[in-house]
């Protein structure tokens, strides 16, 4: 966490700017004591890959899937 006084957020806030791009959280001091942050956004995730390891497959993917359907009944 990067941190910056209220001078350098008045000032200086292109800086800060890059910092919150980059992904960094900055917290405010005044006279030396933290009165505040800002955070950045949430950055979206790409579609591609979104969901690039979050499920599992099964170990032989060419056997066939036994399951009975309730319409076959």
């Amino acid at each position: 966490m990067k941190t910056a006084s209220v001078r350098e957020v008045r000032n200086q806030f292109s800086k800060i700017s890059k910092w919150l791009e980059e992904g960094e959280t900055v917290q405010i001091l005044k006279r030396g004591q933290p009165v505040g942050r800002i955070v950045p956004e949430k950055q979206k995730q790409p579609l591609l890959g979104a969901m690039q390891g979050s499920g599992t497959l099964p170990e032989d993917l060419e056997s066939p899937i036994s399951l009975e359907w309730d319409a076959a009944k």
